[in-house]
């Protein structure tokens, strides 16, 4: 028996005793209240959960205006496409998740993509009102975004 032989064996024993501590639950069924899903981290477990049990909450006002200088950078760098390769936008939300209670994670991510969505649907009006009939992709001179003020819509 080689070495790897033992560490195939080794690994394929401490599956098996991880399988078999797991609770069993039927196809498509919710676990019962007070599950902890062991593949999850703390705080940001959504089974069961649906749209109206999300809340917006207060979130730190640097990470807020962080997330608002993304959103724009990412539209200015895509003409209004996000980059497939990279999701700054996650990186912030996962980071800021590790600052705060588990018990506020999943509320505090949904408000961070709240302020994303916000934030491009100003920014989308703001270029639209400077070029007309420019659609996400299409490029568009992105000096016209260094006139562009966050927080403030263009639809009245």
């Amino acid at each position: 028996m080689t070495i790897n032989d033992i560490a195939r064996m080794m690994a394929n024993r401490q599956r098996y005793e991880r399988q078999s501590t797991e609770p069993k639950l039927p196809n498509g069924s919710t676990p019962p209240p007070g599950y902890v899903n062991p593949y999850c981290p703390e705080g940001l477990d959504i089974t069961g959960m649906k749209e109206s049990d999300y809340k917006i909450i207060p979130v730190d006002k640097n990470v807020e205006q962080k997330m608002k200088d993304i959103t724009l950078e990412e539209i200015k760098r895509g003409y209004g496409m996000s980059d497939p390769n990279r999701d700054p936008v996650s990186d912030l939300i996962k980071s800021y998740d590790k600052q705060i209670p588990a018990k506020d994670r999943i509320n505090a991510g949904w408000t961070l993509e709240k302020v994303h969505q916000r934030e491009v649907r100003r920014i989308f009006d703001f270029i639209k009102s400077r070029v007309p009939g420019w659609e996400p992709g299409k490029p568009f001179d992105t000096s016209i975004l260094d006139e562009y003020q966050q927080g403030i819509d263009m639809k009245a």
